[in-house]
């Protein structure tokens, strides 16, 4: 620093910062280098350490520790706002005070809101994943202009604003901070100072605003303390080369602290600037808010927070027992980095040389403009008159072995290392899917087990977010107006908070953040939800006992539908309760469901009914159906035997008539009388048939067997249709 003259508070301040910056260099160096690692920069030292040689051109940078920062960053980003609600909940110390614990969770959520919480979180979790420490100040305030548009009293529509003091929180670049570089914790040390670079013009506009020490502005802007070497956050803005400042060197510390300061010096410099002093004594120090430009004290005010509470948040990714800084991904992934660089570069380099091999050549034999530049289609100037063998010999190449083999199985090594490092493995970064479980179940098994090392990192979120919201109670009790709320969120929340306000305290509820209890994987909360919900639905006293509309609104919630909430908030749900016409509508609905329900149910016993009966009646249908079947079996085999008796009756009495005529014409001829030829034939016929066995004794037999065929069915009994055989008689 320039030796630019300073007295009484800011020589204080002054002097003790620059020690505080000159003792964080050692911690500043490792922050810078996280930096590089995630944005991916080159450095001459990035493969330090690592025992193995130097590539000599490559300076490809793999992105190892910026894709582990990546997808860290995204888990917790996802946990703490995935369902679009802030990260908190609060709850009453009895039901009786729900009322009042429902509106003040109303105005802290609208606060939140405004002053862009969700915001300031994520930064807050860049920085925490990237450097492993992150610091958020606040609340500081700020006016706004509500408007809101409404009915006019004429019947048309009017527009209303109005400003009020909205708080809010504000996140600082790690390299900006300067904790006490003796102390565990901010509460423990003698401070923290916030500093960065700003342009002359951002502190002439402070000339005139309330607190502000004009003629103090005036000294910084003519009488300033420069530095010609860059610090902080202006060292990351270097090494990425993404920001040329025409003015670097007219730029002016600008400097916030928050922390101890002597009384006297307070005292002398608010008697100097007009203001007003407070008790003092030798030995005593006072939490103060300072504001320095140029080296120079420009605002100093005594710290108003409850019980002297410093506005700074500390939250670290990893922490680090009694150390003030805590470690992040980038720091447990630098060995992998280093190694991973070393190893990726000589493996190209190695594939270099051995594709691409190298010559050597006689330049005597070339011409003198040849530059021996390779490239494809290139023809080489030789000298005229060179034999073959002179031009054969002008160039000799080198083959070069490739050595490249080994590398791949060092950077595999090293990225099971870093897996365990850092916490985040591939499962994590969605780069493994080949050997991922496909199962829904085995999925959130594996991602709930490889997620597990962020919880203690969304712990420490949690723990940020609840002393903020504590903070902001605080201010809200002292600062924020009755009036304010009304216009906001409407009179009776105006009104209650009236009550609360003229209480004081917020001990009628517990407040909580709600990180770590939602961090797990959303499919498995949609699952043990959704089991729950059914459980308490199946049970009428376990729905007296559970508030379903919460419930309700966490199955909502988590399942990230993306659309408006069809679930009735408690005023609307009390609204539709109390409303005579919206209960009697009720009632008609329940009366006609009831109805309904009871013709239903009628009609399902009615059809039960007939179509037992039906069933009764087709069995009584097939059983006689089988009794007809059988008497018509039996008809039919009678009508059969009948028919085949008579065919053998009919026989006979034809065998019995042509035996008579062989007889008479055996007597015409015995009495010399001559038998007509007709008669002498069938009397020659009937000859043979004696003659062949087939006669008489032949179709006298009283059995005739009767095949199934003959009866059209099988052996079982004779088909419904088969029709009696008519039997020809023969004559």
């Amino acid at each position: 620093m320039d030796n630019i003259p300073l007295t009484g508070l800011s020589a204080t301040l002054q002097e003790q910062f620059t020690d505080w910056l000159e003792r964080r260099k050692p911690q500043e160096d490792v922050m810078l280098r996280c930096y590089e690692d995630n944005m991916r920069i080159s450095r001459e030292d990035d493969t330090r350490g690592t025992g193995i040689s130097k590539a000599q051109k490559s300076r490809v940078f793999i992105g190892s520790s910026r894709s582990k920062i990546r997808s860290a960053r995204a888990k917790i980003k996802d946990v703490m706002f995935g369902t679009g609600q802030l990260p908190f909940d609060t709850t009453p110390t009895s039901e009786d005070l729900k009322e009042f614990a429902d509106t003040m969770e109303d105005i802290l959520k609208w606060q939140l809101e405004e002053a862009k919480f969700r915001e300031t979180t994520e930064s807050l979790t860049d920085s925490i994943c990237v450097y492993g420490t992150g610091f958020n100040f606040g609340p500081f305030v700020k006016k706004k202009t509500y408007t809101a548009v409404q009915p006019s009293a004429n019947g048309g529509i009017e527009q209303i604003t109005f400003d009020y003091a909205c708080p809010y929180f504000e996140n600082a670049q790690t390299m900006d901070c300067y904790p006490d570089p003796e102390a565990e914790t901010l509460e423990e040390g003698r401070g923290i100072f916030w500093a960065s670079r700003k342009d002359p013009y951002f502190v002439s506009q402070l000339k005139g605003q309330e607190g502000y020490n004009d003629e103090a502005i005036r000294r910084a802007l003519t009488e300033k303390v420069t530095n010609n070497t860059s610090e902080g956050s202006d060292r990351t803005q270097e090494v990425r080369q993404n920001l040329y400042r025409y003015t670097k060197e007219g730029r002016i510390w600008f400097i916030r602290y928050f922390g101890l300061v002597p009384v006297k010096q307070f005292n002398q410099w608010r008697t100097d600037g007009g203001g007003e002093v407070v008790p003092e004594d030798e030995y005593d120090m006072i939490e103060a808010i300072v504001i320095m430009a140029g080296g120079h004290v420009i605002k100093a005010e005594k710290n108003e927070y409850k019980d002297d509470r410093r506005p700074a948040y500390r939250t670290l990714y990893e922490k680090v027992e009694h150390e003030m800084w805590g470690v992040g991904i980038a720091e447990n992934n630098e060995p992998h980095q280093r190694v991973t660089n070393a190893a990726f570069r000589l493996f190209i380099e190695g594939k270099a040389f051995s594709q691409l091999n190298m010559f050597s050549a006689d330049r005597s034999k070339f011409e003198v403009s040849e530059d021996f530049k390779l490239f494809p289609g290139k023809r080489f100037q030789t000298r005229p008159g060179l034999t073959a063998d002179e031009r054969k010999d002008a160039m000799t190449w080198h083959i070069v072995p490739d050595v490249t083999n080994g590398w791949e199985k060092v950077i595999e090594l090293s990225e099971g290392f870093s897996d365990d490092d850092t916490g985040i493995t591939k499962y994590t970064q969605g780069n493994d899917s080949q050997n991922l479980n496909k199962t829904a179940t085995g999925i959130s098994m594996i991602m709930n087990a490889s997620s597990l090392p962020l919880k203690e990192v969304i712990g420490h979120l949690d723990q940020t977010t609840e002393a903020e919201i504590e903070a902001l109670i605080d201010w809200d009790m002292d600062f924020l107006e009755p009036e304010t709320v009304s216009m906001v969120l409407g009179k009776e929340k105006g009104d209650m908070w009236a009550k609360i306000k003229a209480y004081g305290k917020a001990n009628f509820m517990d407040w909580f953040a709600t990180g770590s209890q939602t961090f797990m994987a959303k499919e498995v909360l949609a699952n043990k939800l959704n089991g729950f919900l059914q459980l308490v639905q199946g049970n009428e006293q376990m729905m007296q006992m559970t508030d379903v509309r919460e419930l309700l609104e966490q199955v909502w919630d988590v399942m990230q539908v993306g659309k408006e909430s069809p679930i009735y908030s408690e005023e609307d749900l009390q609204n539709k309760q109390n409303n005579p016409i919206a209960q009697k509508a009720e009632q008609m609905i329940q009366q006609v469901q009831s109805e309904a329900q009871q013709k239903i149910d009628d009609l399902t016993k009615k059809l039960d009914a007939a179509i037992a009966k039906s069933r009764d009646n087709t069995a009584k249908i097939q059983l006689e159906q089988e009794k007809s079947d059988d008497e018509r079996h039996r008809t039919a085999v009678e009508l059969l035997q009948g028919a085949s008796d008579h065919y053998i009756d009919l026989e006979q009495k034809i065998a019995n008539v042509d035996k008579t005529q062989a007889e008479v014409v055996k007597l015409l001829k015995e009495a010399a009388i001559v038998p007509t030829p007709e008669m002498v034939a069938q009397a020659a016929e009937v000859e043979e048939k004696d003659e062949s066995g087939t006669g008489e004794e032949a179709s006298g037999s009283d059995d005739v067997a009767i095949s199934p065929e003959q009866l059209g069915g099988d052996s079982a009994g004779v088909a419904e249709e088969a029709p009696v055989p008519f039997i020809e008689p023969g004559i």
